[in-house]
């Protein structure tokens, strides 16, 4: 239950931290801090061992595959080009005035910042050293099939392809708003960049991404609620390899970061 312990805890402090003053992120997953929606799906997949061990039950090599995706990517340093561009702008026009905006900026899960990387350590630490204590560090050798590595990869992709549409979308709208420019000409970079900042937002910026990190994290809690109750939901089942519903739903984690990468 340690799982639905953390939820109903970060639940809870997102909603009491959204609610204040103040509170609200707009522009971001129920106007939360950029980054909260990965971050509670990160944390929960990565405790999602932990339940395994304390009741000492055997821990599915599907849950272990997951593990290593979330710690390879959220351990990746990203940031989005138009962020950067706007940092960029911030920092040329207003340096004092781009520092304080920095400092007012909310992290993930409101917590200050590398908290939820500090945390993810933590989590892994005590879940090799439970391991360790029990002798259940076998636990974690290479459990991998095939298939299972065809289904990271392949749900990846797919969500690469999604994301390489919305490039491709994004580049032509870009040139049209170039050319729809007035003495585009004369202006100079700095001024081009600056007025594509402040043109209007797509579909996808508004709501795509909104409908996607809820997908997700809907997904994740109902994988929890199957593996907690031992609920069976086979997709597959063959001598040769089976793969659950729990299962499928944490490995669209794959496809989520395949298009948010």
């Amino acid at each position: 239950m340690i799982t639905w312990i953390i939820l109903i805890l970060l639940f809870v402090w997102c909603v009491y931290k959204r609610t204040r003053e103040n509170g609200e992120v707009k522009g971001f997953p129920l106007g939360l801090p950029r980054g909260t929606i990965r971050a509670i799906v990160t944390l929960l997949i990565v405790s999602l061992p932990l339940q395994f061990l304390i009741m000492d039950q055997p821990i599915p090599g599907i849950v272990v595959n997951a593990l290593f995706i979330v710690v390879a990517f959220y351990f990746e340093a990203r940031k989005p080009g138009e962020d950067r561009l706007k940092r960029i702008i911030k920092e040329l026009k207003n340096p004092e005035k781009h520092y304080l905006e920095e400092k007012r900026i909310k992290k993930p899960l409101y917590w200050p910042k590398y908290t939820v990387r500090i945390t993810l350590i933590l989590l892994l630490t005590l879940i090799v050293a439970i391991s360790m204590i029990s002798g259940k560090i076998s636990t974690f050798e290479a459990t991998s099939t095939i298939i299972d590595v065809v289904l990271i990869i392949g749900l990846y992709m797919i969500g690469s392809i999604f994301r390489g549409i919305g490039v491709y979308k994004e580049r032509k709208k870009l040139k049209a708003q170039i050319s729809d420019m007035k003495e585009v000409q004369n202006m100079t970079r700095f001024q081009i960049m600056e007025n594509l900042m402040v043109e209007k937002l797509g579909w996808w910026a508004r709501k795509g991404k909104f409908i996607l990190s809820m997908f997700v994290l809907i997904s994740m809690i109902v994988s929890l609620f199957f593996y907690t109750f031992n609920i069976p939901g086979q997709i597959i089942s063959t001598p040769d390899y089976t793969l659950s519903l729990e299962g499928f739903l944490l490995l669209i984690i794959s496809l989520y970061y395949g298009i948010r990468d």
